[in-house]
This record gives structure tokens, sequence and C-alpha cells, in this order.
């Protein structure tokens, strides 16, 4: 029992240390990132109509990351994502290119967000700490995940929530229990990195939150349906949009994709408005504070830029689109409930992150980090609602999701050798399905019908020949 406590200890240590130099190490390259950022969309602002540029900007950005370190592609949340549930680790060349060009994407206007950097390169730099150390495949797994959390954490200025987020968006249906402890230091770390360096982050605590009432939870309940069916309606229109460019890539260029997708944010930017263009922190502080919409579908319009920049080749993340979208959905939803505006732009910003990152606890969470104590109740139930909704649909493909019913199977009886039992025989694959499968596989290798016609003349002759000796 000693030896377990006393293996158990030294394991915290050994995590609070290698997490503790995650979180400075990411908290510094965060800071960094955010502050060039700042100084880059700055300098852009001074710039009339900058989104006229767009189609050619998004041609040179896709090329320069095809081209460049063409075997690096890991360049986005969900690619991390796929790299660390596949215990594959992220290159620096991937997290270099996430740091460049995501700046640039936005800084021209394409609509995307600043997670994605900063966890890609978390997630890169503890790749590269881990081998350095020369620790195990299941270590540089763990030093990955806490360099995604601490990049979330740090990028948003949400150290618990944000550490979670990077545990519970890897798996829907399974929490990495075993990484919580580091992942929470790392997180804790790379925010107080952050806040040290001067990066300012979006706080609302609420004036205003009704007292519990049925009628009010009644609508707390409505609102979290309609965040739900909003989160669903954002997938799949990036799944259009991912399918119709890549229609438009394969019968032409990608050149051309970036021609089309480009012209169409263009047009949204000049004809609707350029807030639903670039990062759009504006458009989310803005039903933060109460202030009026510009337009009631202006959620709609950043779903539809989001999706075209990523899909045409834009570099960038997905949370800060997902923020503006809640945001300016509950601002809409607050005219037909009769609810305090602010009270339910904070709702749609953490229900639509749950719905589409199918990250309930995350968000619960991150709405006390964000707007405070009294909001807690509300969005928890929201969020829940917002993501059973969702179903098993996520904005990020390469997640990993495997919702337990509760029940426990016993383990069925297999076949391992010829001398089998009576209750084994149900196990065994049937003669139809054995046929079946055959048919299937000689169809894929031999699509010629006169030749799959031999191939089956053939094995039945030669079945014929085997029958013959045997008698």
């Amino acid at each position: 029992m000693l030896d377990d406590s006393s293996r158990s200890l030294l394991r915290i240590l050994k995590w609070l240390i290698l997490s503790t130099v995650v979180g400075l190490v990411v908290g510094v390259l965060d800071g960094a990132f955010l502050k060039l950022l700042d100084v880059a969309i700055g300098a852009r602002n001074t710039v009339p109509c900058f989104y006229v540029a767009l189609p050619f900007s998004l041609y040179l950005i896709a090329l320069l990351s095809r081209k460049v370190a063409k075997a690096h592609k890991d360049y986005s949340t969900d690619a991390v994502i796929k790299r660390i549930n596949a215990y594959q680790p992220v290159s620096l060349w991937s997290a270099a290119k996430t740091f460049v060009l995501s700046i640039v994407t936005m800084t021209v206007g394409g609509s995307a967000g600043k997670e994605a950097p900063c966890a890609d390169v978390g997630a890169g730099v503890c790749a590269v700490l881990a081998r350095w150390l020369k620790l195990s495949a299941q270590d540089q797994r763990k030093m990955m995940i806490c360099g995604v959390s601490a990049g979330f954490a740090g990028v948003f200025g949400v150290p618990v929530s944000g550490a979670l987020f990077g545990l519970e968006v890897l798996w829907v249906g399974h929490l990495f229990y075993e990484v919580m402890f580091p992942a929470l230091v790392a997180g804790i770390t790379a925010f107080g990195v952050t806040s040290y360096l001067g990066v300012n982050y979006l706080y609302h605590p609420l004036a205003f939150v009704p007292v519990f009432s049925e009628q009010f939870f009644l609508k707390v309940v409505a609102a979290g349906i309609f965040f739900g069916l909003i989160s669903v309606l954002f997938i799949e229109i990036s799944k259009l949009a991912r399918v119709v460019l890549r229609y438009i890539t394969t019968h032409s260029s990608m050149f051309m994709t970036c021609m089309v997708a480009g012209l169409a944010l263009v047009l949204i930017g000049h004809f609707v408005s350029p807030l639903y263009l670039g990062l759009g922190m504006s458009g989310i502080e803005g039903p933060l504070s109460g202030e009026p919409l510009q337009s009631p579908f202006g959620f709609l319009y950043k779903i539809i830029t989001t999706s075209l920049t990523l899909a045409a080749g834009g570099i960038g993340g997905l949370i800060t689109p997902i923020f503006f979208v809640g945001a300016q959905a509950g601002a809409m939803l607050s005219d037909f409930l009769r609810v305090d505006s602010a009270t339910l732009s904070a709702l749609g910003l953490v229900c639509v992150l749950a719905g589409t990152a199918n990250t309930p606890l995350a968000a619960s969470i991150m709405a006390i980090e964000l707007f405070g104590a009294p909001i807690a109740p509300y969005a928890t139930v929201a969020c829940v609602i917002s993501f059973l909704l969702t179903g098993r649909q996520s904005i990020f493909p390469h997640q990993r999701i495997s919702l337990d019913n509760g029940k426990i199977n016993e383990p069925s009886p297999t076949y391992h050798g010829p001398n089998r039992r009576a209750t084994d025989r149900t196990q065994l694959p049937s003669r139809a399905l054995v046929t079946t499968q055959m048919r299937h596989r000689i169809k894929r290798y031999f699509p010629n019908r006169n030749t799959r016609k031999g191939v089956i003349a053939r094995g039945r002759k030669r079945l014929q020949d085997a029958t013959d000796k045997k008698k």
C-alpha cells in the first residue's frame, strides 16, 4: 500500500513539473500570437474595404499551406484531434504554418478563430519536448493533451473550462481523468502567463439574471432547443461548403475554388457588413453588452463566411466563430422570449459551443468563468439540451463519439478453433454470408462482367476437381 502511495506521489510530482513547464512555454507563445494578431488587425482596420483582396489572399494562403512542407498538414483543431487520438505527434512545421497563416487569414478578412493556432502550437511544442525527454507513447500523448488545454485556456482566459475542453473535445463519452491534473495545471499556468503579458480577455459578468421561476425555466429549455438547432445548422452548412468547394477543386482548380469562395465573402462584406468577416470580436462583445444587432440573421452570415473561409483553404479555428454565432442567435431570440438580451447572448455563446463541439461540461463551466456564478444552473440545463439535440454530429469530423447506454452486455462466445462447441455455432458465418462477401470481393477486384464470369467458372471447376479427388 505504501509503495502504491509512493508511486502515486512521484507521478503527481512528475506531472506537476512537466505541466508547469508546458504552461509556461505555451503561455508565452499564446501571448505572442495574440499580441501579433491584435497589431495586425489594428493595422488592417485603418484600410478601407480591406476585404476586396480576399479571393487572391485565400489562394495564396491555400498555396502556401499545401506547397510549403507538404507532409505537414495539421493546421486545424480537427487535425490536432485526429493526431492525438491516433497517438501521433504534431510537427513543429504544422505549428509554425498555423501560427503565421492564421494571422494572415484573419487579417485579410477570412472568418476564422484564434484558438486553432494556440492549440496546434501547444501540441507541437509538447510533442517535441516529450521526444527530447524520451517519454513513452502514452506520456507523449498526455503532454500533447496538456499543450492543447494550455492553448485553449491561454487564448480565451478560461483556465478551468479551457483545460477541460482540451480533454472533453477529443472523445465524446470518455473523459481522460488520468490527464485531468496536468491539464488543469498547464491551463492555469498558461492563463497566468498570458495575463502577466497583458492579454485582454472577454469578461462580461451579467448585471441581470432573472429570479428562478417555472416560466423562466421553460424559456431556458426553449432556448436550449433553439441553440441545439443552430448547432446542427452550423455543422450541416460546414459540411455542405466542404463538399461543394471540393467538387469545384476536383473538376476545375484550387484557384477557381478560392475565387468563388472569396467573391462570396467580398459580396457579404460589401452588401451586408464587414462585421461578419475576420475575427469578429465586436460581434460578440456587442450582444453581450446589450447592444442592438445589425441584422437578425447575423448568426447565419457568420456561419456562411466561416464555412466558406475554412473550406476554401483559410487557416484558423472554429471556436471564436461559434461564440459569435451563439451570441448573435441569443440576442435575436431575446426579442421573441422577452428575456434580457445580454443573458440570452451569454447562454447562446456557451450552448452553441456545447452543441457543435459536444462539450457540455466545459461549456457549462465556461459560463461561470465568463459571466458569473448566477447563470450557472440555467447555462448547464441549456448546454445539455443543445448537446443532446446534436446527437452524434460534430463540427470536428475526427472527434471520436461513443455514447454508452449504460447497459452491461455479457461477452458472447467466440470461435477459436476446429473443436467448437454447439453453443459456438451461432458465431460462425453462414454459407449465404460467405457467398455474399465473396461476390462483393470478386466484383471489387474484377469490375468487368465477362472477367468476373470467368473467375467464378474457374473457381467452380477447381472446387469440383477437389471434390472428385476426395471421392
